[in-house]
């Protein structure tokens, strides 16, 4: 679908995004400090479910900009109740260029391509990345060019996790989009 022919978004695709949005704020504000507990590691269910739900997001409306949107408001909401507001805004910056950049990578190609497990890693992995820049571009600014360079590789096999869990999270998307495409009775328009 040529990008330049964005419909207007339907009551039904506002009523998915809302659904989605509010799962994902939810499970992240609930479980993600649980998760990160147990296992250590933060941002695990950002990544993880928000990718799964972007996928199916995606596949559900067939629409570009639904990601996008969905994305934009989970960070807005969860950035809004994080402490360290500056710190805040750069990681709720970067969840959403990332949700922007799944969007358009998911949407420019042919629907044959954007259905192929390899593509969709792919878009996963380029649109993770795309979500840490933000944050990083934070560090560069608060810490300086060397600074940077000394934090970098200390960061680098946290980036290599996150985008990890991001993959996951689209190719377990991918696993139950077909289960959960029958069970959604609302039929979206294509």
């Amino acid at each position: 679908m040529p990008l330049g022919k964005i419909k207007a978004f339907s009551s039904k695709e506002l009523a998915l995004i809302a659904i989605y949005s509010s799962l994902w704020i939810t499970l992240q504000i609930y479980l993600g400090p649980l998760i990160g507990g147990l296992t250590g590691e933060h941002g695990v269910m950002q990544r993880f479910l928000g990718w799964l739900l972007m996928l199916l997001m995606a596949r559900l409306t067939g629409k570009f900009g639904r990601v996008t949107l969905m994305a934009a408001v989970v960070s807005l909401a969860t950035r809004i109740i994080r402490p360290g507001a500056v710190y805040a805004l750069f990681v709720g910056l970067g969840y959403a260029l990332g949700g922007l950049a799944f969007d358009l990578l998911y949407f420019l190609p042919s629907k044959a391509l954007s259905a192929r497990k390899t593509f969709l890693s792919l878009i996963s992995l380029f649109s993770g990345v795309v979500a840490s820049i933000p944050y990083m571009l934070y560090r560069f600014a608060f810490l300086g060019f060397y600074g940077f360079l000394v934090w970098l590789p200390f960061y680098l096999p946290d980036l290599v996790r996150s985008v990890l869990l991001s993959v996951a999270g689209t190719l377990t998307g991918l696993s139950i989009a077909p289960k959960v495409e029958r069970q959604v009775k609302i039929k979206l328009p294509r």
